[in-house]
């Protein structure tokens, strides 16, 4: 999977195949000439292109009616290209090139940084000079970004294509697998609860607003954390943490997102008008939560790495890259006093565990919810929210942490 970042735009986009036929494109570019597939084949031919200057790898060819042909894997002259998957045939058609259904992503804020060791050997020599040559030993590369919970938008409801789900590349990468249920009620289930080993590729673009350049970090063997930011009044926010491997600067085409098709592609604001189930309930046996609260009020739910992974840098005499390593989280949900009535009272639950489940949004293809299973209750701290007396309620997350989708 290949991921390309733009730093100046402040925009991420994903690279991953989407299922043929599917007419959602992100952000497109006029291109030069026509494309011709015969029957059953992954090369296409073109008549008057200019494919080294206009079409990039990773991105994906539409034909003029915008409906998705496929995704580019090699660009072997002005006139050829290889992509997947296979075509049925056509000819002489106008065309485009994209980004793909669910892959451009606005993030909120981002940083970026690269870091380099070496090692420093001073030669000594007469006493008028010395000679000193400093050498490289491990680069690599690091990034984080905010962006908005996704919804599952128009594939709800049926039987859903994980191509198609939003940021799954995202998902995967940081160690989280996609589940899918299928049918009249169809959902997506985004789970640590089944690793995922899935690394990304990341093209990394550095330049101010007012410069043209195709100048691209590449990095490889990426690896990310989530943290997971649930306030009330805002959107869900996620915020990716990646590392990965520095490997080369090229001149790349550069593809730009349609930054203002984003806006309808994110889940709805955490709010009393769209939550309709806000349940903190208590492990009494090891089966089912019996007692606690139902529909308690929150003002804020924030997971660091709820995703559960830690990455580490390793190099061994085969490859460079990040280890994955299960680790224990912390959630804290902030809670207004009145809704800790006499049937929960969380000094009496220390060292409890407790599931923790939240949903919002009213509208199939809009709706989320956020599923902690086992949280055990570690500490309560005194708190406001607003002038109200509130509570915060700090877990150790000791199982699984699910968001599903639809």
């Amino acid at each position: 999977m290949t991921v390309k970042f733009h730093e100046d735009a402040i925009i991420l986009y994903g690279v991953s195949q989407v299922a043929e036929g599917t007419s959602a494109i992100q952000s497109s570019a006029v291109t030069t000439g026509t494309i011709t597939v015969a029957g059953a084949a992954t090369a296409v031919t073109g008549v008057g292109t200019l494919f080294l200057a206009e079409v990039a790898v990773g991105s994906y060819l539409y034909t003029d009616a915008g409906l998705l042909s496929c995704q580019v894997e090699e660009v072997t002259s002005d006139t050829a290209i290889v992509c997947s998957p296979a075509l049925e045939a056509f000819s002489a058609e106008a065309f485009a090139t994209g980004l793909g259904p669910k892959n451009a992503l606005a993030a909120l804020n981002l940083n970026y940084s690269t870091e380099i060791t070496s090692e420093a050997f001073t030669y000594v020599g007469d006493e008028l000079s010395r000679d000193e040559e400093t050498v490289i030993t491990d680069k690599y590369a690091k990034f984080d970004c905010e962006v908005f919970l996704p919804k599952l938008g128009t594939i709800a409801g049926a039987d859903p294509v994980e191509s198609e789900v939003p940021m799954t590349d995202w998902f995967q990468s940081s160690g989280m697998a996609i589940i899918l249920s299928t049918g009249s009620a169809g959902y997506v289930k985004i789970s640590n609860g089944q690793a995922s080993n899935e690394y990304m590729s990341i093209e990394v673009r550095r330049s101010s607003p007012d410069i043209a350049t195709d100048k691209a970090f590449v990095m490889s063997n990426c690896r990310g954390m989530i943290d997971l930011d649930g306030t009330v009044g805002t959107r869900c926010k996620l915020k990716f943490g990646y590392s990965g491997n520095l490997d080369e600067v090229v001149q790349k085409t550069k593809l730009v997102a349609d930054f203002q098709s984003q806006k309808a592609d994110f889940a709805p604001s955490i709010k009393s008008t769209t939550v309709t189930l806000s349940n903190l309930e208590v492990y009494i046996d090891e089966n089912e939560p019996t007692v606690g609260l139902t529909n308690f009020c929150f003002d804020k739910v924030l997971a660091p790495n709820t995703d559960g992974y830690e990455y580490d840098r390793y190099l061994t005499s085969c490859e460079d890259g990040w280890s994955k390593g299960a680790t224990p989280t912390d959630v804290t949900a902030t809670i207004i006093e009145d809704s800790a009535d006499a049937i929960y009272n969380p000094n009496d639950h220390l060292e409890d565990n407790h599931r923790l489940q939240i949903d919002y949004g009213n509208v199939v293809g809009e709706m989320v919810s956020l599923t902690w299973h086992k949280l055990q209750l570690a500490n309560v701290t005194t708190s406001t929210v607003a002038k109200y007396a509130g509570q915060d309620l700090a877990f150790r997350n000791v199982s699984t942490f699910d968001i599903t989708l639809s």
